[in-house]
């Protein structure tokens, strides 16, 4: 059966028709519920969007600088004028740059944005190609989901400057601990064994990454920041590096920042078992201090929290499917416990940045310390 939509329009074909099941599937309300069901669609595209403008180095070239001509932005970053063309005038229906006069400039939201660059770095720039893999990675006996290990390694050391740094200081504080010699283990870019070497002078810093871009990219940070002399890098795992450390390493505190997560995934729990004892073994008298993330996903009361939600959630998603493995707290707890050490203080991040609670801050010390 069909329904006329309304009066004839060809006279040789007869009234337009439209069958009944798709006319029904029509309601008034139909529009409005179509642009609710896509926006998570609209704020994918914007994330990536956010991500390239920085990326690119398009918001660089346009900061602290008036209306620049389209073209000219295109020749100075040596890009296709037509495509930044377009890709600017989608940024501008999102309010992240005006375009008048085939003119652009940053807008006040753009601007804002930037504080929070990191965060684009580690999620779009490290993961947006692991979520387009969940998908396969379901089935059982998938491999795991890949990761850009350099834009990890990236945005982690820069979110570091409101996390792991201040935390690291926070423990040191409570332990009433100076550190002479560092060693991280999972160093990343090196960001933060670099601002944590300005921080402290006289400081001594050992740098062990085994990602392959992660390594390049802390040598070429390393370089820039005229460290070499004070900051030393290895490619090599945490549990590598620990077999034969070079005969002048000799840390009074090491750092294990994220790190156990992706021991405890890919070497299993006797793995960490080992690190730590064999830690306390070579170094008795270290401070260790180890930063990792309670798995609060089934956890509705975390959950609620805004950060939680926007941040947390995600990260917790892609740890179930790369080479990592979240725990809960009292996991930890346990296993410090198991390994010999003693939790000499404990943090999390500064509520004023994250009070959801997640991450998670402990100095540790083993039986020959006191």
């Amino acid at each position: 059966m069909t329904i006329t939509t309304g009066p004839t329009t060809d006279p040789t074909t007869g009234p337009a028709t439209v069958p009944q099941a798709i006319r029904t599937t029509v309601d008034p309300s139909f529009e409005l519920r179509l642009i609710e069901a896509i926006r998570p669609i609209s704020e994918h595209f914007l994330a990536v969007g956010i991500h390239h403008l920085f990326d690119t180095g398009i918001y660089d070239a346009l900061a602290d600088r008036p209306a620049v001509a389209i073209p000219v932005l295109a020749g100075e970053l040596a890009m296709d004028v037509d495509r930044l063309r377009g890709f600017l005038l989608y940024l501008a229906n999102e309010d992240i740059v005006q375009v008048a006069d085939d003119r652009v400039a940053l807008t006040a939201k753009a601007v804002g944005l930037n504080e929070f660059r990191a965060w684009y770095t580690f999620l779009i720039g490290g993961y947006a190609g692991t979520i387009q893999q969940i998908g396969g990675a379901l089935t059982r006996g998938a491999p795991d989901c890949t990761r850009n290990g350099e834009y990890v390694g990236v945005g982690s050391c820069e979110i570091s400057r409101y996390d792991g740094m201040p935390m690291t200081l926070d423990l040191l504080q409570k332990g009433g601990v100076t550190a002479r010699e560092l060693l991280d283990l999972g160093c990343g870019n090196a960001l933060y064994l670099t601002e944590f070497a300005k921080a402290v002078p006289g400081l001594r810093a050992w740098g062990v990454e085994p990602d392959a871009d992660g390594y390049r990219a802390a040598l070429s940070l390393v370089g820039r920041e005229d460290m070499a002399d004070r900051v030393r890098l290895v490619h090599a795992s945490a549990t590598d590096f620990l077999r034969h450390p070079p005969q002048d390493c000799r840390p009074d505190l090491i750092v294990l920042g994220y790190v156990l997560q992706e021991i405890l995934a890919q070497e299993g729990e006797e793995a960490v078992l080992e690190l730590l004892r064999g830690i306390i073994t070579r170094f008795p008298r270290i401070n260790v201090v180890v930063i990792e993330v309670s798995d609060e996903i089934g956890n509705p009361a975390v959950m609620r929290h805004g950060v939680a939600r926007n941040f947390w959630n995600p990260y917790f998603l892609i740890h179930y499917f790369t080479r990592q493995r979240l725990a809960r707290k009292d996991y930890w707890d346990e296993l410090f416990r198991r390994a010999g050490l003693t939790v000499a203080a404990f943090t999390s991040t500064d509520p004023r940045i994250d009070s959801s609670g997640v991450e998670l801050g402990y100095l540790l010390r083993g039986p020959a310390y006191h």
